[in-house]
């Protein structure tokens, strides 16, 4: 009997190490977002212990499964015996990664408001220097210094805990196959989670209608390895609602639905040049006239009260990849995926620089960054982009941020490039120096003393160069006959830091339409429908008496009959605007996660929510086929 104890005790330290090492990455995660709590509500930790727990096990049984195996195997072949060493080098290197996750997990989920996930992984294969540079805004020192202890002290636990115990204590062949049994039934059970029909998900730890709660509680590299392991997403959706497409597409229909007789039309011609400025990161907050803050963009101002503003306009997403596809392609995001990563599938996908260029417009994109990152590079070139102006363009001492070159100089050379241009020309310009880490030259507008004040000044310095390149403009003669369209390419959590990724105000950007080529009378215009930026196309289109039927998902803002409602769409969650609801909803934990309006009938809600996961099941179903 004491020989099974001792065995016994072997497996069961070793298991609880690790279970202890799953609640330590919970406990990082909540420390470090315990204000999203409250200290009033602490007792809510207890409840995002006890919903993970289910999660905890599977981890650390996944985690002991290889020494488990090993350690029968070597009773029956003893020439695989490995011994303690080994034990200890696969500790300690699980433990590594482990630990360096959870650090990492902070940083990301700080910046992006989701967990570590592929997609951030993915990122930093593609660029390193651009990921690290993601990083430089958030705090380095601590995080490096936590991960070292962090690593350190669990190590020494781990070597104290399995101290003095005597391995392969069990001498009878019959003793050794029934104790191999009783732990494979635990292991497996703890893995799967129990024995229903559901195997163990994400969504078994989601309990509260607190976004942060349900992600805290949500084992980091349970679901992190999940999405590594699971059947590839090209070819199955995360969104399956309504089984018949015929539902769907009713439920959908109103969206679109809009008298082609009410659309007005705006400018003098139907074909002006066309200067595309996407902005990074340039979140609603930052603009007076959107409700944002004041000083931080005045030149906007002046632009918006001699152009066209609209000003309920919301990104598709919370990322560039899928903001640059739905500027130019008018495609909404796809929750975890990201059609512009599969060139076989974004070539196929309808571009307006594509169908800009068939009616004989010479066409470029320019970025200070690499063009590489996102495909973005391939996607142009395969849209009727003629030329590509990027990192690799400019010479060594061009001023240059750690992403690459400065907003200034490749407005500079845009500039340069356009007065030899022959008209009618569509240029692009995507801008750069309004991301992390907000680092700027010459000196910060409102300080650097935090990231907020460096988020700021780095959009003022945005704000600033723009209306520098449109004075120098309009010296020239191609101004008179230019359309300039203003848009972001996402939202951002700063200035303000109070909205996370489930509100709408996360996703509100703007988009202005400038220019002679307006009409008078529509000069200081403000449209007030509400949108989303990939509407921005069919607008276009409308106005240059294109056809937009290529565009599924985009349609007229400027028809007054257009429906008004917008969506937007994270990893995890995706959620639906009109002007007397919004609510988000999270399709991992199957849970609303945001409301607006609570006073709202809750029948009319859960009709909003049936036209959110009809959209994004079609988007989504698109995305496939495509």
């Amino acid at each position: 009997m004491q020989r099974l104890v001792n065995e016994l005790n072997i497996f069961t330290r070793y298991f609880a190490f690790w279970l202890f090492i799953c609640f330590l990455d919970r406990a990082i995660f909540i420390a470090s977002f315990f204000s999203k709590i409250g200290a009033d509500n602490w007792t809510e930790v207890f409840r995002i212990y006890y919903h993970g727990l289910a999660l905890d096990f599977s981890v650390a049984a996944y985690i002991c499964a290889l020494p488990f195996l090993f350690y029968f195997l070597s009773y029956y072949i003893p020439k695989i015996r490995l011994g303690k060493k080994a034990l200890n080098i696969y500790t300690l290197v699980i433990l590594v990664l482990y630990i360096v996750t959870s650090f990492v997990n902070v940083n990301i989920y700080r910046e992006w408001g989701d967990k570590i996930s592929k997609r951030a992984i993915d990122a930093v294969f593609e660029d390193a220097i651009g990921a690290a540079a993601s990083a430089e805004s958030t705090p380095v020192v601590l995080p490096i210094l936590g991960m070292l202890v962090g690593i350190c002290l669990s190590y020494w636990l781990y070597l104290k805990l399995m101290k003095g115990l005597n391995y392969r204590n069990l001498n009878k062949p019959m003793a050794v196959s029934m104790l191999f049994l009783l732990g494979a039934i635990l292991m497996f059970t703890f893995i799967r989670g129990g024995y229903g029909r559901a195997p163990l998900n994400p969504s078994r730890a989601y309990y509260s209608h607190e976004a942060f709660n349900n992600h805290a509680a949500v084992n980091t590299q349970y679901a992190l390895l999940k999405e590594y392991f699971s059947s590839s997403r090209r070819k199955k959706s995360p969104y399956r609602y309504f089984e018949e497409k015929e539902v769907r597409e009713k439920l959908v229909q109103p969206v679109f639905a809009a008298n082609p007789d009410s659309a007005i039309h705006v400018l003098t011609t139907k074909r002006p040049n066309i200067v595309l400025l996407v902005l990074e990161s340039f979140v609603g907050d930052l603009i007076e006239s959107l409700g944002g803050e004041k000083g931080v963009t005045p030149n906007m101002e002046k632009l918006i009260q001699q152009g066209i503003l609209f000003d309920q306009i919301y990104a598709t997403s919370d990322r560039s990849d899928k903001g640059i596809i739905g500027v130019f392609s008018g495609f909404p995001a796809q929750g975890p995926e990201s059609i512009i990563k599969y060139i076989d599938k974004h070539e196929n996908l309808p571009a307006m620089g594509q169908e800009i260029h068939e009616l004989g417009y010479h066409t470029a994109f320019y970025h200070g960054g690499q063009s590489e990152f996102y495909n973005m590079k391939s996607y142009m070139l395969s849209h009727g982009i003629e030329r590509i102006t990027d990192n690799m363009n400019f010479g060594p001492l061009e001023e240059r941020s750690s992403w690459g070159v400065y907003d200034h100089v490749v407005f500079g050379e845009m500039a340069k490039d356009i007065k030899k241009e022959k008209q009618p020309f569509f240029y692009s310009l995507f801008t750069l120096n309004n991301h992390e880490p907000f680092t700027l030259n010459n000196g910060y507008k409102f300080g650097s003393d935090n990231n907020a004040n460096r988020f700021r000044s780095t959009a003022y310095y945005t704000d600033s160069v723009i209306m520098d390149f449109i004075e120098k403009a309009k010296k020239e003669d191609w101004y008179k006959n230019t359309l300039f369209i203003l848009v972001a390419d996402h939202g951002h959590r700063l200035p303000t830091e109070k909205f996370d990724i489930t509100h709408p105000r996360r996703f509100h950007i703007p988009l202005i339409f400038f220019g002679d080529v307006i009409k008078p009378a529509y000069r200081g215009m403000k449209v007030n429908r509400i949108g989303n930026q990939n509407d921005m196309v069919a607008t276009l289109f409308q106005q240059m008496g294109i056809p937009a039927t290529n565009y599924r998902w985009s349609r007229d803002l400027l028809n007054p009959s257009t429906a008004q409602v917008a969506f937007y769409n994270s990893k995890n969650s995706f959620g639906i605007i009109t002007p007397d609801q919004s609510v988000s909803f999270d399709h991992i934990g199957n849970s609303v996660n945001y409301l607006a309006n609570k006073s709202y009938s809750s029948t009319k809600t859960d009709s909003l929510l049936n036209i959110a996961k009809a959209y994004y099941q079609e988007v989504y179903e698109d995305f496939m086929k495509y």
